[in-house]
């Protein structure tokens, strides 16, 4: 990116603190890296944008404060889409830029667009479909962000595709696609090695933000991002 922008890291756990670390490495000025105490409490710095990665619980709050203060914000949290379409219609009428992804590794990010087309292929031939995901203990939300992605990408074909569940520690994030038949298992998985991809790919999507125009008609994803 030609320019280094002011990011405001909002949650100071391991995705806030891998990201920080990205953005200073892209060249970035990370002008806050903040917890609660300091969203509630704090003096707002001038950032030309914010990521955040905080709880479920926390992220319509967080949410709210940026779209105040008219910063655009990407957003990593999951657990929240009970109420997407409540913040997606505050962020259209405020006009701010957000993307929010539940993953943002370049790697997911064409996973996903692979299975589709497996999905299209392997529909009719008798196979069934699940979907199984393993994270670090600490993962709070169950089923994944992305492991929802993963079965909303599949279509109205596999409206109730099973999700299976697995915390172990130390796992960054295992996703897999499996079809069954009487005779073959056909699986394809995208395994992240660390968090590196998710940081990377997060203050990549905040340059992207940053330099956008608009028109702000809806929250941005990954395949507005990346394509």
């Amino acid at each position: 990116m030609g320019r280094s922008l002011n990011i405001l890291i909002l949650g100071h756990g391991r995705m806030g603190t891998a990201v920080a670390k990205e953005a200073e490495h892209r060249g970035h000025n990370v002008v806050g890296l903040w917890g609660r105490k300091e969203m509630d409490y704090g003096v707002w710095p001038d950032a030309h944008v914010a990521i955040e990665f905080t709880l479920p619980e926390s992220a319509p709050a967080v949410f709210s404060a940026c779209r105040d203060r008219q910063i655009p914000l990407v957003s990593g949290t999951t657990g929240w889409l009970n109420q997407f379409e409540a913040v997606q219609s505050a962020v259209c009428q405020a006009q701010q830029p957000m993307v929010w992804s539940p993953n943002f590794s370049v790697g997911v990010h064409l996973f996903r667009k692979a299975l589709r087309q497996v999905c299209k292929t392997m529909d009719g031939h008798g196979f069934e479909l699940r979907i199984s995901e393993t994270h670090h203990t600490g993962k709070v939300d169950a089923p994944s962000g992305t492991a929802l992605a993963i079965a909303k990408d599949m279509g109205s074909d596999h409206p109730d595709v099973p999700i299976e569940s697995i915390r172990l520690p130390g796992v960054p994030g295992t996703h897999r696609a499996i079809w069954e038949s009487a005779v073959d298992v056909i699986s394809v998985e995208h395994a992240a090695r660390d968090r590196s991809g998710f940081s990377q790919g997060a203050v990549m999507a905040a340059e992207w933000l940053a330099i956008h125009k608009g028109p702000f008609t809806k929250i941005f994803g990954m395949d507005d991002v990346w394509g």
